[in-house]
């Protein structure tokens, strides 16, 4: 915006992901209106980020977890301009929402050559289940839905069940602090669900049923309600 005399008619940023072991904020985008003065902003938003392609000098991670909740809230607060969700199918670098086509990830693993597999049976179709609501509530402030839904994801192992095979959480390049896989990811399992109405949920691991919480419940009815559930003793049975 300063060396180009004013030629900008709008910026994206790709800072789209949180930083170290924070949720996810606004402190970016913040920045960009700032500079912006007016002047259309796209705002990014993505579930997460992992990545290990040795073939493209890449092995990092970003924090996630109940990121796609998080920054769809924050799309409805701020209301900006233009929204890119990263991505639709980047699946070497985990963030995609669109279902997998076996023909696109030969080459990508030709290229990148991954130590081992982390697309094929990991579908992420489930975040696209509430995706027209939260479009139409961003671009018209109106979404209606007609069955009540819950949607959970999950690492299918603790963050420190192995060592890290090199992979840092943030990275060096982007000018970041680094930190230890283990330190930016939850143990956790997470769910949003749509309701009409409050209920309460229940998880069975292993055949043992525990209560879990809801750590995010929307004002607004029909609207989103979060839940995060947590279980070191179960995790390994799942």
């Amino acid at each position: 915006m300063e060396l180009a005399g004013g030629v900008v008619d709008g910026l994206f940023s790709w800072a789209a992901w949180s930083w170290g072991n924070r949720d996810m904020d606004t402190y970016v985008d913040a920045s960009y209106l700032q500079y912006l003065n007016g002047k259309p902003y796209m705002m990014p938003v993505s579930p997460w980020f992992y990545t290990n392609l040795p073939g493209f000098n890449k092995n990092w991670l970003w924090r996630g977890d109940d990121m796609w909740f998080d920054r769809w809230q924050q799309v409805q607060s701020w209301q900006p301009e233009w929204v890119e969700i990263v991505t639709w199918n980047d699946y070497g670098e985990s963030h995609y929402i669109g279902p997998i086509f076996e023909k696109a990830l030969d080459p990508l693993w030709a290229r990148g050559n991954p130590p081992f597999d982390f697309v094929r049976g990991m579908p992420h179709d489930g975040w696209r289940k509430f995706l027209p609501y939260s479009i139409d509530l961003y671009k018209s402030g109106v979404a209606t839905f007609h069955e009540e839904t819950i949607v959970f994801w999950y690492r299918p192992s603790p963050a420190a069940a192995c060592n890290s095979g090199g992979t840092s959480g943030n990275t060096a390049e982007q000018l970041q602090v680094e930190f230890a896989p283990a330190e930016v990811m939850q143990d956790k399992l997470f769910f949003t669900a749509q309701l009409a109405s409050l209920a309460t949920v229940t998880v069975s691991i292993g055949g043992v049923s525990q209560s879990a919480e809801w750590s995010d419940i929307q004002p607004a009815t029909p609207g989103f309600i979060m839940a995060v559930f947590h279980s070191t003793d179960g995790w390994a049975r799942l």
